[in-house]
């Protein structure tokens, strides 16, 4: 990149606190090791020899799992020192890379794998709120930003490579994996200082977000906007779903032989899009107020799926729509959770953000069952079809959505004025 571009785009980033650009530094070399997650769908097809059905019966059977230990891991991260729990779950679930590195692949490696994300999921919500507490509410955008770029910015090349790894050399890639997400660990363990969110001045918060007493059923009573919410999320998510399920499932179809190979090209360009056009978009929409940011990425990424409609033998319409969903996919990453931790009060955040996002992925991967099933029966073009009208649907729930939210948290809107 030029340096001008550098300069003038990245240095958005400057002046925030140490401990963000530790994590930042960390999430670069855990995304660089990602070699497993963009091709489990393929792991399963093509080398345990599972059908659509049955892949999505398995990715329903994990997330079902998964949501009770997400909403654990948000409840300990109110409760408990976040680092602590982040750099526990991290060495346990990521141990088990290294144990299927040695095994033979089959159904027993699916299952270490299923543990290993049950360990990840019960860290995230710590990871997600550990951000908000080391930032104030203005700074956020930029430091929930600067994580997706860092995440991205790793993700550039590993799908790639995993994709070349994919046939002859999977278990070096379960190795890579381990080996890079220790390594992230060790680095958040030594640099990383114990934070809470009651050492921020006050002055740093906006009114909504200040500390309260109760549990978090009382939060979501006084908040009943987030019910609707919670809907919107779930249909969101079984869209987004399709980047790893259905897409990679339809490229193989399509380009036998080479599906992974080009399914880790798709990958490598969302990463670089992303590199690229994070902080170009985070400057551009900084007056923006979240809540359209979030719409007019969902509307950007179900155009892009739309794309895969017209996918037959023609990749550049592969490539076209991968760039349009990945735009949709920078809005909605870098306002979506600065969204949520700028409404609920601080001595809740890991709670609320686990409860919202546990339920939209619960959503989403249940939805994977019933699209597995359509696609051993109806051609690509069809659930592609199916898929870009329920798009259609979620953008009709997001602009009452907006009008709502308007209401209920004024104050925050005239903040953007």
């Amino acid at each position: 990149m030029p340096m001008g571009f550098l300069k003038k785009h990245f240095s958005m980033y400057s002046h925030l606190p140490r401990e963000i650009y530790v994590l930042a530094f960390g999430k670069v070399m855990t995304s660089m090791g990602a070699l497993i997650w963009p091709m489990l769908t393929l792991i399963m097809s093509e080398k345990l020899g599972l059908n659509g059905q049955t892949i999505g019966l398995y990715m329903m059977i994990f997330s079902m799992f998964m949501g009770p230990f997400y909403l654990l891991g948000g409840k300990m991260a109110d409760k408990y020192n976040k680092k602590h729990i982040i750099v526990t779950f991290d060495l346990i679930g990521n141990s088990l890379y290294f144990v299927c590195a040695v095994l033979p692949m089959s159904m027993t490696t699916l299952y270490l794998l299923a543990i290993a994300s049950l360990f990840q999921a019960m860290e995230q919500p710590a990871y997600d709120a550990l951000i908000a507490d080391l930032t104030t509410y203005k700074d956020r955008e930029r430091a929930y930003s600067l994580n997706y770029l860092s995440m991205n910015l790793g993700l550039v090349l590993a799908p790639t490579i995993g994709g070349i790894l994919f046939n002859h050399y999977l278990s070096l890639s379960f190795f890579i994996n381990g080996l890079a997400d220790i390594s992230s660990t060790l680095l958040l363990l030594v640099f990383i200082k114990n934070v809470k969110a009651n050492n921020q001045d006050t002055k740093a918060m906006n009114e909504y977000e200040k500390g309260e007493t109760g549990s978090i059923f009382k939060v979501f009573s006084e908040r009943k906007l987030f019910f609707l919410l919670f809907v919107i999320s779930g249909i969101a998510a079984l869209i987004y779903n399709q980047f790893n399920f259905l897409m990679p499932l339809h490229i193989e179809e399509v380009f036998h032989g080479s599906g992974a190979f080009k399914f880790g090209i798709l990958t490598s360009i969302n990463a670089v899009v992303v590199v690229i056009g994070t902080p170009i978009f985070t400057k551009k929409l900084s007056g923006v107020i979240d809540i359209r940011i979030m719409y007019f990425g969902q509307l950007l990424e179900s155009l892009g799926l739309a794309f895969f409609i017209f996918l037959n033998h023609y990749f550049i319409i592969a490539i076209v729509g991968m760039i349009l969903f990945t735009i949709g996919e920078i809005f909605g990453s870098i306002s979506k959770t600065p969204y949520l931790t700028k409404r609920i009060p601080d001595t809740h955040r890991g709670r609320v953000l686990s409860i919202t996002n546990s339920f939209a992925g619960l959503i989403g991967v249940l939805s994977n069952y019933v699209i597995g099933t359509l696609i051993d029966y109806y051609p690509f073009s069809t659930v592609w079809i199916i898929i870009a009208v329920i798009g259609l649907f979620v953008m009709i729930l997001y602009s009452i959505y907006l009008r709502l939210d308007k209401k209920v948290y004024s104050g925050l809107y005239e903040k953007t004025m």
